[in-house]
């Protein structure tokens, strides 16, 4: 059995468009008539290089949308990725082996997965890239669009041509913003802003398969700038030790994900 039977799923959403699937994590690739991009390694778990040569066999270029370890720890199979400065140090950070041995309990791994193998991977070179790059693929252009909030170096990639906006976990309906890396309130609540001024038809976002209306950015906005944290479900956020707390929108309750205008935050007091 190969690793794309084995834990990967693959799903071609238009000509050129796949999204690629494991352990709750999406990655996409791209391909135009000269040349591909992935957006983002997920954990890195089996050979995720495979999956995409099995795809294409065009040149590649590979871009993190943020370091943390569910979207940047198979950059060492590709030799290393692009990745916004801000978050280079985060990428680093969550490609330790400690980190690594942390994301095993939620994995989907191959049979005959080699741990020692996995935790001693690295990074690879990671190349600095930020607002305004754009990489040409030959008929299909992705632009770099900086998004903090979630973390410092979070980016997006917009491709006019398929009015499509690339986000990885820059926004979507349960944004954390509690971890350290996390920025405040107002910086996402601008980034939103910066979103909702590109015109593009659909959102493609990391931990959900389908692709997002651009509506949905009404239902993030909405939540964002009229948050009430004192009303939030204190909870016990992973990897944090102070007061974090699951904000929704007014009348939807935190568990109720399946309300067509859910939005939750689960952010830090210190991030208002």
């Amino acid at each position: 059995m190969t690793y794309k039977e084995e834990i990967y799923t693959l799903r071609e959403l238009e000509p050129g468009i796949f999204r690629i699937g494991n352990s709750g994590v999406f990655m996409d690739l791209i391909v135009g008539e000269h040349r591909a991009l992935l957006f983002d390694t997920g954990y890195g778990f089996g050979s995720l290089k495979d999956v995409v040569r099995s795809i294409t066999d065009k040149p590649l270029y590979v871009v993190n949308s943020h370091g943390h370890v569910d979207h940047a720890c198979g950059n060492a199979q590709f030799g290393g990725a692009y990745i916004h400065p801000a978050d280079l140090a985060l990428c680093l950070e969550h490609n330790t082996p400690a980190y690594r041995k942390m994301e095993l309990n939620v994995a989907e791994v191959p049979v005959d997965f080699d741990m020692d193998a996995y935790l001693s991977l690295g990074t690879g070179a990671l190349e600095p890239v930020g607002e305004g790059h754009i990489f040409d693929l030959g008929g299909i252009t992705l632009q770099v669009l900086e998004f903090p909030g979630h973390t410092a170096g979070s980016i997006g990639l917009y491709c006019p041509e398929r009015k499509l906006l690339y986000v990885g976990d820059a926004m979507n309906n349960f944004v954390w913003l509690f971890l350290p890396e996390a920025q405040s309130l107002d910086t996402y609540i601008g980034s939103l802003h910066k979103a909702a001024a590109i015109p593009f038809t659909h959102m493609i976002q990391s931990h959900e398969p389908d692709p997002v209306p651009k509506r949905k950015l009404w239902d993030y906005l909405d939540l964002a700038e009229h948050l009430d944290y004192e009303t939030g479900l204190s909870v016990a956020a992973p990897g944090y030790e102070g007061d974090a707390r699951i904000c929704t929108r007014l009348g939807i309750h935190h568990d109720d994900r399946s309300h067509p205008g859910f939005a939750a935050i689960l952010i830090a007091k210190e991030k208002l």
